[in-house]
């Protein structure tokens, strides 16, 4: 199935702003967003740090029957996967069917802020595979107990006692004798952002799909990885999601809808997931000295036109994507949330009814 959702960028708009956008969203057609989940924005100037649980409660309050997502919540340090599993239980709980959770290994710029050191992409990938066990466990209705002991750990590091509790002893994380007693009412959809191909075949191991920052033109290989890593975890690849989020920006003035995406400049830094810089004002910096206007300009779908979104969102689709979020930078979100809705995605229900 085919999904063009909404995409809210906590780190660009007030929390306001992104529920207004989102009630737009929603009225015009679309069934489901995804949200970044910081501490820090990208940029300094005009920059937002907005609490993206919150708001995730606030926005499905606010709306009728819109299903959201994170793109991504980072289970490595500053959020305890314990935690997360227990926040979107109760997210679930709240909002039954509407709420998903995409994980990732994260940026400096939300780790480090709050007191951590950055590791290597090796020790964020191993975090983030620990922490997914931990909250898949969590969520579990029935936790079928591995032994008549209640105190020891089971060979592959962790151990559920007799009623359901977890004791997990991994290499990064810990939990002792934890159980959930607040369980979503249905399974909650788990995603994974990767781009390397270990995370990637993570992915189709642990998860129900993959979010990429790959584009058409280079998604192949990605989705060979990933399909191969499915089957050989006895999982059917057609059955997992792989979805995106192209940037764009619209505006009938090329030049101001150019300008408008000066403010994700620093997220096209050489290996910027690499980076341990957490502070915006650097990035900012290092964005403006190392990333060009034609650099810029190539990372970006820019039209004048909405219409001339069609045909490359289409691309996305005939690739392998099976959902694919629009993350407008344009100098009229809401101008371009209503001509997107009117103008555009009519085209992709119809076609999905056919």
């Amino acid at each position: 199935m085919r999904t063009v959702g909404y995409w809210a960028s906590q780190e660009q708009y007030s929390m306001q702003d992104l529920i207004k956008f989102t009630i737009e969203a929603e009225k015009g057609g679309f069934t489901s967003t995804m949200t970044s989940d910081h501490f820090h924005p990208w940029w300094n100037d005009g920059g937002f740090g907005n609490f993206t649980w919150i708001w995730l409660a606030a926005a499905a309050e606010r709306t009728k029957k819109m299903r959201f997502v994170t793109g991504v919540t980072s289970p490595i340090y500053r959020y305890n996967p314990a935690i997360i599993a227990q926040a979107f239980a109760s997210l679930a709980i709240l909002y039954p069917r509407r709420i998903s959770l995409g994980l990732g290994s994260g940026e400096a710029m939300n780790e480090v802020s709050v007191g951590f050191e950055w590791p290597s992409s090796r020790t964020r990938l191993e975090r983030t595979i620990e922490a997914i066990e931990i909250i898949k466990i969590l969520w579990e209705k029935e936790r079928q107990p591995q032994s008549n002991r209640e105190t020891s750990f089971t060979s592959d590091k962790k151990f559920i006692d007799k009623d359901g509790f977890l004791n997990y002893n991994g290499q990064y994380f810990k939990t002792k004798s934890a159980k959930l007693y607040s369980l979503p009412s249905y399974p909650i959809p788990l995603y994974m952002a990767a781009s390397g191909p270990k995370a990637t075949a993570a992915a189709a191991t642990l998860t129900d799909g993959l979010i990429t920052v790959s584009k058409p033109n280079n998604s192949k290989e990605v989705f060979d990885k990933f399909d191969e890593a499915a089957v050989a975890a006895g999982k059917d690849p057609n059955k997992l999601e792989k979805i995106s989020k192209p940037r764009i920006s619209y505006s009938e003035d090329y030049d101001e809808a150019f300008k408008s995406i000066n403010f994700w400049r620093a997220s096209e830094i050489r290996n910027v997931f690499d980076t341990a810089i957490n502070d915006p004002r650097k990035l900012q910096q290092k964005a403006l000295e190392e990333v060009s206007d034609e650099e810029l300009e190539k990372s970006t779908l820019i039209v004048t036109s909405v219409e001339d979104l069609i045909k490359p969102l289409e691309e996305y689709f005939k690739c392998g994507f099976t959902q694919i979020y629009i993350h407008s930078t344009s100098p009229d979100e809401l101008d371009f949330v209503q001509q997107f809705c009117k103008k555009v995605l009519p085209h992709f229900k119809e076609e999905k009814q056919q």
